[in-house]
């Protein structure tokens, strides 16, 4: 449900066009503020426009949200922080390209000027392309006529979802289906009903439809479902199939191919080979500095620890780790040490208010200054800095009974901080509604893993820390 959508080739080629304009826009604008105050003819820094265009193109040529059901002013709105990164590689081209003499006041007063032309005449040609694409689309010639065989609950959301995205120039008409669907959420669309199967047949023969959308539970409608098939593919239409088994559940299917062979994938990582290993150096190197500049805080906290209340200084907890193998998590004690007679085998969650913290373990754990050991985790090996948080054994064991896929959010090493902490999703779990959540976004980062996500995840995290307010 996370994933999102790869751009068609006709919507490739307006991406492209859309990088283009802005590359043109942003390099010709520096290009005309640097003749003006005599900034040419000086070295490297001729290059800069040339630099700055094509890291632009680079930058908008991939700006999905151009082409999506997104209103304008949201676009527009991502549009301008996707434009700091060229706004940082100006900076980078002005002041930092080698053999120039050029005044540093004046490179400033062009930068300044640049940004002040560029960031919304920028933002103006993308609502102007926006448009620009929507009524190519949908011009008589190009508008698109789109049926479905069968309503699924996953064809009913892109019934939906097409309803709200005009600027794809798609028609939904309706649906044919052996009856109505039932029980729809108030307030949601759903597409007319057209008839039975067997009625589609003379809409099908009669070539109404430029797309076909079909349910792979069809085949279930009985002696109609293969003439209905056979006169489908007669036809002159687009045809996809929609996963709609029930064996699938909230699982999103992607598009996968292994040895030439074409899949459906369920669930897959992309952290395999050369990814998994620069990953790891990654966590060598980060781990390592971290480790280095949190050892002062480290000291004092497991002073603090110490002199607060009798116990161990360091927590020591069983989890499981990646492929599900058991392994031991480090974090500073912040709960009083369990005494004889009480819920011993019984694990319960911190929650608020909790009267098992004890004074500074309140302070650490909403600080996730307690968290910190588990850098000793990433160092050895069976933890890393970003991924799915590991749950005590017990927990683990109680909901994957619950919910289904909840272990395979164990594909890859658990980490320190994840993409479901910097979204909120942190403390206490009441429902496994909310386990639910996390587990999702546990696997959404999985099948997306890349090193720049997971470097935008540390750095959320470190401002996160500051006003945390699901710790405790």
């Amino acid at each position: 449900m996370f994933l999102p959508d790869k751009p068609s080739h006709s919507q490739s080629l307006f991406l492209a066009v859309s990088g283009a304009v802005t590359a043109l826009l942003c390099a010709g604008v520096l290009r005309w503020r640097m003749a003006a105050h005599g900034l040419q003819g000086d070295g490297y820094l001729d290059l800069a426009p040339v630099l700055v265009g094509l890291g632009t193109f680079v930058v908008f040529a991939s700006f999905g949200l151009l082409i999506s059901a997104r209103s304008v002013l949201w676009m527009m709105s991502r549009a301008a922080i996707r434009w700091l990164r060229v706004l940082f590689l100006a900076m980078a081209a002005l002041f930092f390209l080698p053999e120039h003499t050029a005044d540093p006041g004046a490179l400033r007063l062009v930068l300044a000027q640049w940004s002040a032309i560029v960031l919304p005449a920028v933002l103006l040609a993308l609502a102007l392309l926006r448009r620009w694409i929507h009524m190519v689309n949908n011009t008589p010639g190009n508008l698109r006529h789109a049926v479905f065989l069968g309503l699924g609950p996953e064809a009913l959301k892109l019934a939906m979802r097409v309803d709200r995205s005009p600027i794809l120039g798609i028609r939904v008409h309706g649906y044919y289906a052996d009856r109505p669907i039932e029980k729809v959420a108030e307030g949601l669309y759903v597409p007319p009903y057209l008839g039975q199967y067997s009625d589609a047949l003379g809409a099908m023969e009669a070539d109404q439809y430029d797309i076909i959308f079909v349910g792979l539970g069809i085949e279930q409608s009985g002696a109609h479902a293969q003439a209905l098939m056979n006169r489908v593919y007669d036809s002159t239409a687009s045809i996809y199939f929609m996963p709609e088994s029930p064996l699938l559940g909230e699982f999103t299917v992607n598009s996968a191919d292994i040895a030439g062979v074409s899949l459906l994938a369920l669930h897959e990582t992309k952290m395999l080979g050369l990814s998994k290993n620069v990953k790891r150096a990654m966590d060598l190197a980060l781990g390592s500095i971290a480790l280095v500049l949190a050892a002062p805080v480290m000291l004092l906290a497991a002073l603090a620890v110490r002199l607060d209340s009798p116990g161990p200084v360091i927590f020591r907890q069983r989890r499981y780790g990646e492929g599900g193998v058991p392994i031991t998590v480090y974090k500073f004690r912040s709960m009083r040490v369990q005494q004889p007679g009480s819920e011993q085998g019984v694990l319960r969650q911190a929650r608020q208010r909790d009267d098992r913290v004890t004074r500074v373990g309140r302070i650490l754990r909403k600080t996730s200054i307690d968290e910190l050991p588990q850098l000793f985790n990433v160092l050895q090996g069976s933890m890393s800095l970003v991924g799915p948080r590991p749950h005590a054994a017990e927990h683990n064991e109680l909901y994957r009974k619950q919910i289904r896929g909840y272990m395979l959010r164990h594909t890859v090493k658990p980490g320190i901080t994840g993409w479901a902490q910097v979204h909120g999703l942190r403390g206490e779990t009441e429902t496994p509604e909310k386990m639910q959540q996390r587990v999702a976004y546990d696997r959404y980062y999985i099948t997306n893993w890349s090193v720049w996500l997971d470097i935008k995840i540390l750095l959320r995290t470190v401002l996160m820390v500051l006003w945390d307010r699901n710790a405790y």
